[in-house]
């Protein structure tokens, strides 16, 4: 897959050396920090019994959840 993503560099660095095509406008850099009301609504999930942590995401939760607690802390 690395292989793939360069190969697909170099043939776009090398159409726009050549002047065969624009250069690429960059993804935007997305901000992953949790605010509003989407934190509020991962506290909502974690209250509800849910895990709200990347490990578990979504299941039913039986007793607290560290990972899911550091999670809500990281604001």
């Amino acid at each position: 897959m690395l292989e793939v993503g360069e190969i697909k560099e170099r043939v776009n660095r090398l159409e726009i050396e050549l002047g065969q095509k624009e250069a690429p406008i960059p993804p935007p850099a997305y901000n992953l920090e949790l605010e509003g009301e989407s934190y509020e609504n991962l506290g909502r999930i974690y209250q509800q019994g849910y895990h709200i942590c990347p490990a578990a995401f979504g299941q039913v939760r039986h007793e607290e959840c560290l990972f899911c607690i550091a999670f809500l802390e990281k604001e």
